[in-house]
């Protein structure tokens, strides 16, 4: 028992790359390690992207059998662990989409809610908490491309950098994709907020 503690621990206290050489050379708990350290990170950018829980915990499954499989390729010179993981996740995700139904979206191009100020009022929360439902679903409604660079650069907060590794585009096409999306929510946001305060008239 105070054997295998003394290995959960060391694990947690390794390094990606540490994790990654040790899984290399046949190490199971390594493996496992990752996918406790990645795994969320993995599902959630693809269940933010499918809206299918079913289908994020398969391709959760996919990447991390593609670690086993392709573990040499990783170079942590190029970017770290969990970009690569999550690159590899949006290459199935987008082949899913290809092979579905879901193939039809426009290719052109669940996170907590909001803790509320504790200054607000009962409208003033109702406010608040439409307003973050409406970007939710404007979220939900953004092309795949545009869909993408704002889940891992909003709610995964990874850098432009990060996102561009994952994405395998330049920086720039990443601010320039985050620009167009933030343009759409705003307008879809105040729609929504006008057709509310048309409702309560």
């Amino acid at each position: 028992m105070f054997e295998r503690l003394g290995r959960k621990r060391l694990e947690s206290e390794l390094t990606d790359e540490q994790l990654h050489r040790s899984a290399l050379a046949g190490g199971g708990d390594a493996i496992a390690a990752l996918y406790k350290r990645h795994g969320g990170l993995v599902y959630r950018f693809t269940l933010r992207m499918i809206g299918n829980s079913a289908v994020a915990e398969e391709l959760t499954q996919e990447v991390f059998l593609a670690l086993l499989t392709q573990m040499d390729r990783f170079d942590a010179a190029r970017g770290s662990l969990s970009t690569w993981l999550c690159g590899i996740a949006r290459r199935k995700l987008w082949k899913h989409l290809e092979r579905s139904k879901d193939a039809l979206f426009d290719f052109d191009d669940d996170t907590a809610a909001e803790l509320p100020c504790t200054n607000d009022g009962p409208v003033e929360l109702l406010l608040r908490q439409e307003a973050v439902a409406a970007v939710r679903a404007g979220v939900d409604e953004l092309p795949p491309l545009l869909r993408e660079v704002v889940i891992l650069c909003a709610f995964e907060e990874m850098s432009y950098e990060q996102a561009a590794h994952v994405l395998a585009v330049p920086v720039g096409t990443v601010r320039s994709r985050l620009h167009r999306a933030k343009v759409r929510l705003a307008g879809l946001l105040h729609t929504e907020m006008a057709e509310t305060e048309g409702k309560r008239r």
